[in-house]
């Protein structure tokens, strides 16, 4: 029996491949610091954050293959992508924050401190994972935001890959970068991703 979602240890950013090099190099930063990357959010989505003044925090879920994660990867069929997974230990110590539904469908829009948002969200209904369900669908799109400039790679627990190949190239870009071996896991799961 799958562990349940509040159970578990990790929290989970997707991005395209081709941002990798660039994560590796300046670590994970927020929209608004970035100036060249692969963007694949909606635009709606977008305009919503840059509105409220959200755009300076970095985005987290708390599982894989969420509605964000299918659609994206729907929409760009022909781009390769990964999950970046920081713990959620360092995530609490660090003072990261919840949004406990997705932001766009909260009114009005509220932040909580990690714990007190991690209590808010709906647990039951997000482990029911029923995205026909509109309720459902957006209490899965909480959010746990990293309010930095950037998250260094060191900080990362692991980033999941589609293919061994992929997970080549990645270990081949830290030989590069960090003068040898990466200080988290890469993991081959292909059937974390769409189209596996």
């Amino acid at each position: 029996m799958a562990t349940l979602i509040e159970n578990q240890k990790l929290l989970y950013h997707l991005t395209a491949l081709d941002n990798m090099e660039s994560i590796l190099r300046n670590g994970l930063m927020p929209r608004e610091n970035i100036e060249y990357f692969t963007d694949v959010a909606e635009q709606d989505i977008i305009d919503f954050r840059n509105k409220e003044g959200i755009s300076h925090l970095i985005p987290f879920h708390f599982f894989k293959g969420t509605p964000f994660a299918g659609i994206v990867q729907k929409n760009n069929p022909n781009k390769e992508f990964v999950y970046i997974t920081i713990h959620r230990d360092l995530a609490k110590k660090k003072n990261f924050k919840i949004f406990p539904t997705h932001p766009k469908h909260m009114n009005p829009l509220e932040i909580y401190e990690y714990e007190e948002g991690f209590e808010k969200i709906d647990w039951k209904l997000m482990n029911t994972r029923d995205y026909n369900d509109y309720e459902c669908k957006e209490v899965c799109m909480a959010e746990c935001v990293a309010p930095y400039k950037s998250i260094p790679a060191d900080a990362f627990h692991s980033i999941i890959v589609k293919s061994e190949e992929t997970k080549k190239y990645l270990e081949k870009l830290c030989q590069q970068i960090f003068k040898g071996k990466c200080k988290f896991y890469i993991n081959t799961e292909p059937y974390s991703f769409i189209g596996s």
